[in-house]
Protein backbone atom coordinates (compact mmCIF):
# COMPACT_ATOMS: atom_id res chain seq x y z
CA UNK A 1 0.00 0.00 0.00
CA UNK A 2 1.38 3.67 -1.08
CA UNK A 3 0.84 6.78 -0.19
CA UNK A 4 -1.51 7.53 -3.12
CA UNK A 5 -3.70 4.59 -1.64
CA UNK A 6 -3.98 5.90 1.20
CA UNK A 7 -4.87 9.20 0.00
CA UNK A 8 -7.42 7.93 -2.00
CA UNK A 9 -9.26 5.49 0.59
CA UNK A 10 -9.33 8.61 3.19
CA UNK A 11 -10.70 11.08 1.08
CA UNK A 12 -13.64 8.83 0.14
CA UNK A 13 -14.23 8.37 3.58
CA UNK A 14 -14.44 11.74 3.56
CA UNK A 15 -16.60 12.25 0.93
CA UNK A 16 -19.02 9.41 2.32
CA UNK A 17 -18.96 12.09 5.05
CA UNK A 18 -20.22 14.79 3.40
CA UNK A 19 -22.37 17.80 4.79
CA UNK A 20 -23.76 18.41 1.54
CA UNK A 21 -25.16 15.26 0.15
CA UNK A 22 -26.97 14.44 -3.29
CA UNK A 23 -28.30 11.41 -4.79
CA UNK A 24 -29.11 10.08 -7.56
CA UNK A 25 -30.63 6.27 -7.77
CA UNK A 26 -31.34 4.45 -10.33
CA UNK A 27 -33.20 0.96 -10.93
CA UNK A 28 -30.58 -1.00 -9.36
CA UNK A 29 -31.23 0.24 -5.96
CA UNK A 30 -35.05 -1.38 -6.27
CA UNK A 31 -33.55 -4.09 -7.98
CA UNK A 32 -33.36 -6.16 -4.24
CA UNK A 33 -36.78 -5.18 -3.44
CA UNK A 34 -38.25 -7.15 -6.81
CA UNK A 35 -38.87 -4.09 -8.55
CA UNK A 36 -37.41 -5.30 -12.23
CA UNK A 37 -34.51 -3.62 -14.26
CA UNK A 38 -35.80 -1.78 -17.19
CA UNK A 39 -34.86 -4.79 -18.84
CA UNK A 40 -36.94 -7.34 -17.76
CA UNK A 41 -39.64 -4.57 -17.24
CA UNK A 42 -39.52 -3.91 -20.33
CA UNK A 43 -40.00 -7.54 -21.59
CA UNK A 44 -42.85 -8.33 -19.18
CA UNK A 45 -44.31 -4.94 -20.44
CA UNK A 46 -44.58 -6.83 -23.76
CA UNK A 47 -45.26 -9.51 -22.83
CA UNK A 48 -48.92 -8.03 -20.42
CA UNK A 49 -50.09 -6.09 -23.48
CA UNK A 50 -50.50 -8.46 -26.08
CA UNK A 51 -51.43 -11.23 -23.84
CA UNK A 52 -53.95 -9.27 -21.58
CA UNK A 53 -54.11 -5.59 -22.31
CA UNK A 54 -54.54 -5.98 -25.93
CA UNK A 55 -55.73 -9.37 -26.82
CA UNK A 56 -57.84 -9.16 -29.38
CA UNK A 57 -57.25 -5.22 -30.81
CA UNK A 58 -55.39 -6.14 -33.95
CA UNK A 59 -55.26 -2.36 -34.05
CA UNK A 60 -53.53 -1.81 -30.74
CA UNK A 61 -50.76 -4.89 -31.61
CA UNK A 62 -50.19 -3.78 -34.93
CA UNK A 63 -48.85 -0.29 -33.50
CA UNK A 64 -46.80 -2.20 -31.28
CA UNK A 65 -45.06 -4.31 -33.39
CA UNK A 66 -44.80 -1.08 -35.57
CA UNK A 67 -43.11 0.80 -33.04
CA UNK A 68 -41.04 -2.50 -31.70
CA UNK A 69 -39.67 -2.99 -35.28
CA UNK A 70 -38.80 0.95 -35.98
CA UNK A 71 -36.76 0.86 -33.20
CA UNK A 72 -33.15 -0.59 -32.10
CA UNK A 73 -33.77 -4.11 -31.07
CA UNK A 74 -31.73 -3.16 -27.57
CA UNK A 75 -34.28 -0.27 -27.03
CA UNK A 76 -35.95 -0.84 -23.20
CA UNK A 77 -39.79 0.85 -23.00
CA UNK A 78 -38.71 4.56 -21.89
CA UNK A 79 -37.59 4.17 -25.68
CA UNK A 80 -40.23 2.35 -27.05
CA UNK A 81 -42.48 5.63 -25.12
CA UNK A 82 -40.48 8.20 -26.77
CA UNK A 83 -41.07 6.96 -30.00
CA UNK A 84 -44.83 6.20 -29.77
CA UNK A 85 -44.86 9.91 -28.71
CA UNK A 86 -43.03 10.94 -31.65
CA UNK A 87 -45.71 9.25 -33.95
CA UNK A 88 -48.50 10.84 -31.69
CA UNK A 89 -47.75 14.04 -31.91
CA UNK A 90 -46.85 13.45 -35.84
CA UNK A 91 -50.55 12.49 -35.87
CA UNK A 92 -51.46 15.78 -34.15
CA UNK A 93 -49.75 17.93 -36.28
CA UNK A 94 -51.26 16.40 -39.31
CA UNK A 95 -54.56 17.04 -41.22
CA UNK A 96 -56.51 14.18 -41.06
CA UNK A 97 -54.71 13.18 -37.36
CA UNK A 98 -53.33 9.65 -38.38
CA UNK A 99 -49.62 9.04 -39.20
CA UNK A 100 -48.27 5.94 -41.52
CA UNK A 101 -47.44 2.94 -39.55
CA UNK A 102 -45.98 0.42 -42.15
CA UNK A 103 -48.46 0.22 -44.94
CA UNK A 104 -51.75 0.90 -42.64
CA UNK A 105 -52.22 4.16 -40.65
CA UNK A 106 -52.90 5.10 -37.06
CA UNK A 107 -55.09 7.70 -35.48
CA UNK A 108 -54.02 10.01 -32.62
CA UNK A 109 -56.65 8.84 -30.36
CA UNK A 110 -55.85 5.27 -30.78
CA UNK A 111 -51.90 5.76 -30.17
CA UNK A 112 -52.58 7.83 -27.26
CA UNK A 113 -54.39 5.18 -25.92
CA UNK A 114 -52.17 2.86 -26.32
CA UNK A 115 -49.62 4.76 -24.73
CA UNK A 116 -52.05 5.62 -21.99
CA UNK A 117 -52.59 1.71 -21.33
CA UNK A 118 -48.94 0.89 -21.13
CA UNK A 119 -47.94 3.27 -18.60
CA UNK A 120 -51.32 1.53 -16.62
CA UNK A 121 -49.16 -1.79 -17.48
CA UNK A 122 -45.77 -0.15 -15.71
CA UNK A 123 -47.47 1.08 -12.98
CA UNK A 124 -49.02 -2.29 -11.96
CA UNK A 125 -45.86 -4.03 -12.45
CA UNK A 126 -43.53 -1.62 -10.38
CA UNK A 127 -46.55 -1.64 -7.61
CA UNK A 128 -46.70 -5.50 -6.83
CA UNK A 129 -43.59 -5.97 -8.02
CA UNK A 130 -41.68 -9.05 -10.41
CA UNK A 131 -39.29 -11.15 -10.19
CA UNK A 132 -38.32 -12.54 -13.43
CA UNK A 133 -37.49 -16.26 -14.50
CA UNK A 134 -33.73 -17.12 -13.49
CA UNK A 135 -32.75 -20.54 -14.45
CA UNK A 136 -34.65 -22.93 -13.24
CA UNK A 137 -36.69 -20.94 -11.11
CA UNK A 138 -40.00 -19.23 -12.41
CA UNK A 139 -40.74 -15.91 -12.49
CA UNK A 140 -42.81 -14.30 -9.50
CA UNK A 141 -45.64 -11.86 -10.35
CA UNK A 142 -46.91 -9.38 -7.62
CA UNK A 143 -50.56 -8.69 -7.72
CA UNK A 144 -53.11 -7.13 -5.60
CA UNK A 145 -53.22 -8.35 -2.30
CA UNK A 146 -49.81 -10.42 -3.06
CA UNK A 147 -47.48 -7.99 -3.63
CA UNK A 148 -43.97 -9.13 -3.80
CA UNK A 149 -42.31 -5.48 -3.63
CA UNK A 150 -39.99 -5.16 -0.22
CA UNK A 151 -39.30 -2.49 1.57
CA UNK A 152 -36.27 -3.73 3.73
CA UNK A 153 -33.30 -2.51 1.95
CA UNK A 154 -34.29 0.85 1.46
CA UNK A 155 -35.71 1.24 5.18
CA UNK A 156 -32.24 0.03 6.16
CA UNK A 157 -30.34 2.98 3.50
CA UNK A 158 -32.50 5.54 4.96
CA UNK A 159 -31.51 4.78 8.72
CA UNK A 160 -27.89 4.05 7.92
CA UNK A 161 -27.65 7.94 5.94
CA UNK A 162 -29.80 9.65 8.71
CA UNK A 163 -29.75 7.80 11.87
CA UNK A 164 -26.96 5.82 12.09
CA UNK A 165 -23.95 7.36 14.79
CA UNK A 166 -22.31 9.62 11.83
CA UNK A 167 -19.84 11.16 14.32
CA UNK A 168 -22.34 14.32 14.80
CA UNK A 169 -22.65 14.39 11.05
CA UNK A 170 -26.48 15.87 11.42
CA UNK A 171 -25.53 19.05 13.46
CA UNK A 172 -23.53 19.93 10.10
CA UNK A 173 -25.54 18.71 7.10
CA UNK A 174 -27.98 20.31 5.25
CA UNK A 175 -31.19 18.43 3.84
CA UNK A 176 -29.98 15.62 1.84
CA UNK A 177 -31.33 15.04 -1.81
CA UNK A 178 -32.47 12.34 -3.55
CA UNK A 179 -33.02 12.36 -7.20
CA UNK A 180 -34.26 9.28 -8.93
CA UNK A 181 -35.19 7.79 -11.67
CA UNK A 182 -37.50 5.01 -10.64
CA UNK A 183 -41.26 5.33 -11.21
CA UNK A 184 -41.84 3.06 -7.38
CA UNK A 185 -42.22 4.95 -4.07
CA UNK A 186 -39.83 2.99 -2.32
CA UNK A 187 -37.69 5.92 -0.83
CA UNK A 188 -40.53 8.45 -0.11
CA UNK A 189 -42.04 5.25 1.84
CA UNK A 190 -38.96 4.37 3.59
CA UNK A 191 -38.66 8.16 4.58
CA UNK A 192 -41.82 8.25 6.42
CA UNK A 193 -41.51 4.98 8.22
CA UNK A 194 -37.78 6.17 9.40
CA UNK A 195 -39.98 9.29 10.62
CA UNK A 196 -37.87 11.50 8.21
CA UNK A 197 -39.46 14.71 7.43
CA UNK A 198 -39.19 15.19 3.57
CA UNK A 199 -40.65 17.27 0.64
CA UNK A 200 -41.40 16.19 -3.22
CA UNK A 201 -43.05 18.80 -4.42
CA UNK A 202 -46.38 18.10 -3.52
CA UNK A 203 -48.44 20.01 -1.10
CA UNK A 204 -51.09 17.67 1.03
CA UNK A 205 -51.28 14.16 2.74
CA UNK A 206 -52.26 10.93 1.06
CA UNK A 207 -53.21 13.09 -1.74
CA UNK A 208 -51.59 16.41 -2.84
CA UNK A 209 -50.94 18.31 -5.34
CA UNK A 210 -48.05 19.55 -7.41
CA UNK A 211 -46.97 23.08 -6.32
CA UNK A 212 -43.87 24.58 -7.75
CA UNK A 213 -41.10 25.08 -6.17
CA UNK A 214 -39.61 22.46 -2.81
CA UNK A 215 -39.45 23.51 0.63
CA UNK A 216 -35.13 22.53 0.93
CA UNK A 217 -35.45 23.30 4.88
CA UNK A 218 -36.73 19.89 5.30
CA UNK A 219 -34.47 16.74 6.45
CA UNK A 220 -34.72 15.33 3.14
CA UNK A 221 -35.64 15.89 -0.54
CA UNK A 222 -36.86 13.95 -3.06
CA UNK A 223 -37.01 14.58 -6.84
CA UNK A 224 -38.61 11.55 -8.89
CA UNK A 225 -36.91 12.60 -12.63
CA UNK A 226 -39.13 10.13 -14.47
CA UNK A 227 -42.58 10.63 -12.74
CA UNK A 228 -43.97 8.05 -10.48
CA UNK A 229 -47.19 5.76 -10.12
CA UNK A 230 -48.74 7.80 -7.71
CA UNK A 231 -49.02 10.57 -9.65
CA UNK A 232 -52.07 11.60 -11.63
CA UNK A 233 -52.57 13.99 -14.38
CA UNK A 234 -56.17 15.05 -15.01
CA UNK A 235 -57.72 15.72 -18.46
CA UNK A 236 -60.34 17.86 -16.75
CA UNK A 237 -59.49 21.42 -16.78
CA UNK A 238 -57.49 22.87 -14.90
CA UNK A 239 -55.69 19.30 -15.21
CA UNK A 240 -53.76 19.39 -11.88
CA UNK A 241 -50.67 17.04 -11.34
CA UNK A 242 -51.73 14.99 -8.16
CA UNK A 243 -50.03 12.44 -5.83
CA UNK A 244 -53.03 9.88 -5.27
CA UNK A 245 -54.06 7.11 -3.22
CA UNK A 246 -53.66 3.93 -5.21
CA UNK A 247 -57.45 2.66 -5.77
CA UNK A 248 -59.08 5.98 -4.66
CA UNK A 249 -62.22 6.28 -7.14
CA UNK A 250 -62.36 10.05 -6.80
CA UNK A 251 -60.97 9.92 -10.54
CA UNK A 252 -63.01 7.28 -11.48
CA UNK A 253 -65.35 9.22 -14.00
CA UNK A 254 -61.71 11.28 -15.79
CA UNK A 255 -59.38 10.24 -18.06
CA UNK A 256 -56.00 11.05 -17.22
CA UNK A 257 -52.55 9.73 -17.25
CA UNK A 258 -50.17 7.85 -14.50
CA UNK A 259 -47.25 10.32 -14.75
CA UNK A 260 -44.49 8.49 -16.06
CA UNK A 261 -41.63 9.83 -18.51
CA UNK A 262 -42.64 10.00 -21.26
CA UNK A 263 -45.72 11.08 -21.66
CA UNK A 264 -47.68 10.90 -24.75
CA UNK A 265 -47.80 14.79 -25.75
CA UNK A 266 -44.51 16.45 -26.24
CA UNK A 267 -46.46 19.73 -26.04
CA UNK A 268 -48.24 19.16 -22.97
CA UNK A 269 -44.91 17.66 -21.57
CA UNK A 270 -43.10 20.94 -22.18
CA UNK A 271 -45.88 23.16 -21.15
CA UNK A 272 -47.84 21.65 -18.20
CA UNK A 273 -45.86 18.40 -16.98
CA UNK A 274 -43.11 19.09 -14.20
CA UNK A 275 -40.41 17.27 -15.88
CA UNK A 276 -38.93 20.05 -17.43
CA UNK A 277 -38.81 21.94 -13.61
CA UNK A 278 -37.67 18.38 -12.22
CA UNK A 279 -34.37 17.92 -14.82
CA UNK A 280 -34.36 22.23 -13.88
CA UNK A 281 -33.67 21.43 -10.17
CA UNK A 282 -30.85 18.67 -10.81
CA UNK A 283 -28.93 20.93 -12.75
CA UNK A 284 -29.09 23.71 -10.32
CA UNK A 285 -28.28 21.57 -7.24
CA UNK A 286 -25.33 19.90 -9.21
CA UNK A 287 -24.13 23.28 -9.69
CA UNK A 288 -24.59 25.31 -6.40
CA UNK A 289 -21.15 26.45 -5.98
CA UNK A 290 -20.23 25.28 -2.78
CA UNK A 291 -18.24 21.87 -1.76
CA UNK A 292 -20.67 18.76 -2.40
CA UNK A 293 -20.69 14.96 -3.50
CA UNK A 294 -23.35 13.62 -5.88
CA UNK A 295 -23.34 9.86 -4.87
CA UNK A 296 -24.84 7.18 -7.27
CA UNK A 297 -26.05 3.70 -6.78
CA UNK A 298 -27.95 1.61 -9.12
CA UNK A 299 -27.44 3.80 -12.55
CA UNK A 300 -26.03 2.49 -15.23
CA UNK A 301 -25.93 5.69 -17.08
CA UNK A 302 -27.61 5.14 -19.71
CA UNK A 303 -29.73 8.35 -19.28
CA UNK A 304 -28.33 10.83 -21.79
CA UNK A 305 -29.99 13.86 -20.77
CA UNK A 306 -28.74 12.83 -17.01
CA UNK A 307 -25.28 12.34 -18.13
CA UNK A 308 -24.73 15.35 -19.78
CA UNK A 309 -26.33 17.37 -17.09
CA UNK A 310 -23.75 16.03 -14.76
CA UNK A 311 -20.89 16.31 -17.34
CA UNK A 312 -21.26 20.35 -17.95
CA UNK A 313 -21.68 20.16 -13.83
CA UNK A 314 -18.37 18.59 -13.64
CA UNK A 315 -16.92 20.54 -16.28
CA UNK A 316 -17.34 24.33 -15.11
CA UNK A 317 -14.82 26.36 -14.11
CA UNK A 318 -15.69 26.77 -10.64
CA UNK A 319 -17.25 23.55 -9.95
CA UNK A 320 -16.60 22.21 -6.13
CA UNK A 321 -18.62 19.13 -7.22
CA UNK A 322 -17.52 15.37 -6.24
CA UNK A 323 -18.53 12.27 -7.80
CA UNK A 324 -18.44 9.17 -5.47
CA UNK A 325 -19.95 6.12 -7.39
CA UNK A 326 -21.15 2.97 -6.70
CA UNK A 327 -20.97 1.00 -10.02
CA UNK A 328 -21.20 -2.68 -10.79
CA UNK A 329 -19.16 -3.78 -14.04
CA UNK A 330 -20.53 -5.69 -17.28
CA UNK A 331 -18.09 -7.93 -18.40
CA UNK A 332 -15.14 -6.89 -16.70
CA UNK A 333 -15.63 -3.34 -17.46
CA UNK A 334 -17.43 0.30 -15.93
CA UNK A 335 -20.50 1.49 -18.15
CA UNK A 336 -18.59 3.36 -21.09
CA UNK A 337 -19.57 6.87 -19.54
CA UNK A 338 -17.91 6.27 -15.97
CA UNK A 339 -15.21 5.09 -17.68
CA UNK A 340 -14.41 7.79 -20.17
CA UNK A 341 -15.03 10.38 -16.95
CA UNK A 342 -12.37 9.05 -15.14
CA UNK A 343 -9.52 9.06 -17.65
CA UNK A 344 -8.33 11.89 -19.25
CA UNK A 345 -10.57 14.62 -17.98
CA UNK A 346 -10.28 17.94 -16.15
CA UNK A 347 -12.27 16.93 -13.76
CA UNK A 348 -11.41 13.03 -13.32
CA UNK A 349 -9.40 13.14 -10.05
CA UNK A 350 -12.87 14.33 -8.71
CA UNK A 351 -14.40 10.85 -9.33
CA UNK A 352 -14.35 8.33 -6.75
CA UNK A 353 -15.62 4.54 -8.09
CA UNK A 354 -16.61 1.80 -5.75
CA UNK A 355 -16.81 -1.15 -7.80
CA UNK A 356 -16.06 -5.09 -7.27
CA UNK A 357 -12.78 -4.55 -8.16
CA UNK A 358 -12.13 -1.86 -5.83
CA UNK A 359 -11.33 1.40 -5.05
CA UNK A 360 -10.45 3.89 -7.95
CA UNK A 361 -9.70 8.20 -8.32
CA UNK A 362 -9.73 8.91 -11.65
CA UNK A 363 -7.57 6.83 -13.85
CA UNK A 364 -6.04 5.24 -10.95
CA UNK A 365 -5.92 1.36 -11.02
CA UNK A 366 -8.22 -0.47 -8.54
CA UNK A 367 -7.08 -0.57 -5.02
CA UNK A 368 -8.03 -1.80 -1.59
CA UNK A 369 -9.30 -5.27 -3.76
CA UNK A 370 -10.00 -8.36 -2.21
CA UNK A 371 -7.99 -10.87 -2.64
CA UNK A 372 -9.39 -13.12 -5.07
CA UNK A 373 -12.88 -12.26 -4.47
CA UNK A 374 -15.01 -9.27 -5.28
CA UNK A 375 -16.19 -6.22 -2.98
CA UNK A 376 -19.66 -5.79 -2.55
CA UNK A 377 -19.77 -2.18 -1.58
CA UNK A 378 -21.08 -1.33 -4.91
CA UNK A 379 -24.57 -3.01 -4.66
CA UNK A 380 -27.56 -0.89 -2.72
CA UNK A 381 -26.97 -3.33 0.42
CA UNK A 382 -23.29 -3.42 0.32
CA UNK A 383 -23.32 0.57 0.20
CA UNK A 384 -26.01 0.66 2.80
CA UNK A 385 -23.39 -1.07 4.71
CA UNK A 386 -20.73 0.96 4.20
CA UNK A 387 -22.42 4.23 5.33
CA UNK A 388 -23.69 1.94 8.08
CA UNK A 389 -20.13 0.45 9.66
CA UNK A 390 -17.59 2.63 7.63
CA UNK A 391 -14.99 1.27 5.56
CA UNK A 392 -14.53 -2.77 5.58
CA UNK A 393 -12.43 -3.69 8.52
CA UNK A 394 -9.37 -4.79 6.25
CA UNK A 395 -8.93 -1.53 4.81
CA UNK A 396 -9.34 0.42 8.46
CA UNK A 397 -6.43 -1.63 9.30
CA UNK A 398 -4.39 -0.53 6.88
CA UNK A 399 -5.02 2.80 7.22
CA UNK A 400 -4.27 2.67 10.89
Amino acid sequence: MNNDEVDIAEQFEKHLNSPKQTWLLGAGASFESNIPLMYPLTARVFEIATTETFLGDAEALAIIEFVKSDIAETAHIEIFLTHLSDLISMAERSRTKTVAIGASTATKVKLTSVHLALLDVIADIIRWGYKPAKGDAEAIVGKSGKSITKIKAHKEFIKAIFLQNRAGLEKHRSGVEFFTTNYDTLIEDALALNEIPYCDGFTGGAVGFWKEGLDTSQQAVVTKLHGSIDWFRSSSPPRPLLRVRYGDTYHADEQGAVMIYPQASKYVNAQENPFAQLFDRFRKRLSGGTDQVLLICGYSFGDDHINSDIEQAMSTTRSQLTIVAFSGETDGQLPPVLEGWRIGRSFSDRIYIASPKGLTRGASVPCFGKGEGTRDWWTFTGMTKLFSEGLPKDIQEALQ
